[in-house]
């Protein structure tokens, strides 16, 4: 038993000696982490970005309102000053660094340097550096938010294998749950505190409120909490409720089984209430590692186990009934898409579109509709001339005007380019412009609202014929974004440069996913996608064994086991966590807002397992 003891002690590492002096490892080393955690999240602050020169193609507004990425971005960057002066600290004080000295860790380092290595190196060689260095519009997740990520989970790797103390980690976490579980209440009621004028004097400096009232960001029925999207919101449920339910079911102490249920609880009405489908994939694939995990005990125990699943189902069902039928309102579209992910389709999606098909040439376009065409031209005074398939002709006027050919309506505006007075023909299908062509004198091009030239392409895709309205369209960025990843199968493209390189001109398909041609594509909806486009393949590869060697190791540890120590049952707590933001990283990416806390989890879910291995393989030895 001395053995134990002395192991023991040295693990939790309180206290050590160097000479004659003691270093005591407190709440310092925890600052870091409880920022990240508790207050960074919560920050929402209006700050007006103007549009970078690389960037003014893709948006129509000079500037972008940022509510909720840039201020928490450069908190976190100042954050890892600190945690780099903490750790410099402790380091001149002669503390023994028992992180380094584990070999079990080296897999995770290596995989970190890699990925750090490639997202460098994306980022050097990228077509949009300033965005791959500081982040896009609204995002701010550039090369140093990346590596602002990495550092807080070897932080958080390092503290807490020195201090494990998970008090540091649960506090904040509750913390922030409820405060975003109080914000959403008044959100999904449509009542959302930003709106009022106590929360546009906290969130909007003086110098922006003469420029009208803050409104609505989302309906009715939409938990964003200061996550800035409801399907953030999902991601950050996804990781809190079986991260409190764990601790809830088997921690000891009243005390913190009392705030641990509590913080569940809101949790799970956050996550209901954001109507993430993706937060729900990522609940369910963490309760089907629950269940693997604690498969003995809820046998054992099986009075109790029906006991929780009943109430767990009526307070669902009853969160859905007080909310009349919101929280649950999207469950049957996630159903239907799964039902149509596993089907069969031979759905052509020209054939389910007006415009079936564009032939742009240099000096014409044709736009071939379901049964009829339209073709323009400009005759040799520059006027467009516009012929439709039954061959009515019309010569448009030398001046701006709307036209009619062949049933069809146009908006015709002359606008001086390189002091040349150029044509520009909106095509209107219903009541919107959906297609602009500018009739230059080299050659005619689609252009945008701001008059950016776009390059029209029908894109290369993989996947998901027939399915591109799937998940909200993402069935059609996944099949245009996996050609270009494998594009950039060495070096990606550059953090947050996904807008930039996805394409844009694919217009048929996107009046197809869409409704609408006028749509930036702006996020993959996908975490690996994000990744692979961003920093590579390789990059996306040290990503998986990263992630894979953790939850297989979590499931070593502590699958089907009979009984669990306070220490195991928060590596459960937090691989389940772990699992559920990696589970809605399908359909969702990564955001500043929560991002920090996965991968400040992860850094403390590496650490609690490798204490826990060792006290394991400690007690085996005895």
């Amino acid at each position: 038993m001395a053995k134990k003891n002395k192991s023991a002690a040295k693990s939790t590492g309180i206290a050590r000696k160097t000479g004659a002096q003691t270093i005591k490892l407190g709440l310092a080393m925890f600052v870091p982490l409880i920022l990240v955690l508790g207050v960074i999240p919560l920050i929402v602050q209006l700050q007006m970005i103007p549009m970078p020169v690389e960037v003014q193609a893709f948006w129509t507004q000079d500037s972008a309102a940022d509510f909720f990425s840039y201020y928490k971005s450069r908190a976190l960057m100042l954050t890892a000053i600190y945690m780099v002066g903490v750790f410099g600290y402790y380091k001149a004080q002669g503390m023994k660094d028992q992180m380094l000295q584990n070999k079990s860790l080296h897999l995770y380092f290596a995989a970190t340097a890699v990925f750090a290595l490639f997202a460098l190196l994306s980022t050097v060689l990228s077509n949009y550096k300033s965005i791959a260095l500081w982040g896009g519009p609204e995002r701010c997740e550039g090369l140093i938010t990346i590596l602002v990520y990495l550092l807080i989970m070897l932080y958080a790797m390092w503290a807490y294998t020195h201090k494990p103390d998970f008090k540091y980690i649960v506090l904040p976490l509750g913390i922030l749950t409820f405060i975003t579980g109080f914000l959403g209440v008044f959100q999904f009621f449509g009542h959302d505190l930003f709106t009022t004028s106590f929360g546009q004097s906290l969130i909007i400096p003086e110098v922006y409120r003469s420029q009208g009232e803050l409104k609505m960001l989302f309906e009715r029925g939409k938990i964003y909490g200061t996550m800035y999207h409801y399907n953030y919101m999902g991601s950050f449920g996804a990781m809190m409720v079986p991260l409190f339910l764990v601790l809830t079911l088997f921690l000891k102490e009243r005390k913190a089984k009392i705030f641990c249920g509590a913080a569940t609880v809101v949790a799970l009405f956050a996550l209901l209430g954001s109507t993430s489908r993706a937060g729900i994939i990522g609940l369910v694939l963490a309760a089907v590692c629950f269940i693997v995990f604690f498969g003995k005990k809820l046998i054992e125990h099986s009075k109790v186990t029906i006991g929780c699943i009943a109430v767990l189902i009526v307070f669902v069902f009853g969160v859905n009934i007080v909310t009349g039928g919101l929280a649950l309102a999207r469950i049957p579209s996630l159903l239907n898409d799964m039902k149509a992910l596993v089907s069969s389709s031979d759905v052509d999606y020209h054939d389910k579109i007006a415009v079936r098909q564009i032939d742009l040439q240099d000096d014409k376009v044709i736009f071939m509709f379901q049964d009829d065409t339209l073709t323009i031209q400009k005759n040799s005074n520059h006027q467009p001339v516009i012929i439709s398939g039954d061959g009515q002709t019309a010569t448009a006027p030398a001046e701006d005007s709307s036209l009619t050919v062949g049933g069809y309506k146009m908006e015709l505006q002359y606008v001086t380019v390189n002091e040349q007075k150029t044509p520009f023909l909106g095509l209107y299908l219903d009541d919107s412009i959906e297609f602009i062509v500018g009739l230059y004198d080299e050659g005619f091009c689609f252009v945008d609202g701001r008059m950016n030239k776009i390059e029209y392409v029908e894109a290369p895709s993989i996947g998901f014929e027939g399915k591109e309205k799937l998940g909200s369209a993402r069935g059609y960025i996944w099949s245009r974004s996996l050609p270009v990843m494998l594009d950039s199968a060495l070096v990606g493209h550059g953090a947050d440069t996904f807008f930039a390189e996805f394409p844009q001109g694919d217009l048929l398909a996107k009046l197809y996913s869409y409704g609408t041609t006028q749509m930036i594509v702006d996020k993959p909806h996908n975490l690996y996608l994000q990744i692979g486009i961003s920093h590579g393949v390789i990059a996306l590869a040290a990503f998986f064994i990263m992630m894979a060697a953790y939850i297989i190791d979590s499931f070593k540890l502590y699958a089907l086991r009979k009984e669990y120590s306070a220490q195991q049952t928060v590596g459960v707590a937090v691989a389940l966590a772990v699992i559920g933001y990696l589970g809605a990283g399908f359909f969702n990416d990564s955001i500043v807002s929560v991002a920090p806390i996965f991968w400040a989890l992860f850094g403390t879910g590496v650490a609690v397992n490798q204490l826990n291995k060792k006290e394991m393989s400690e007690l085996t030895e005895e």
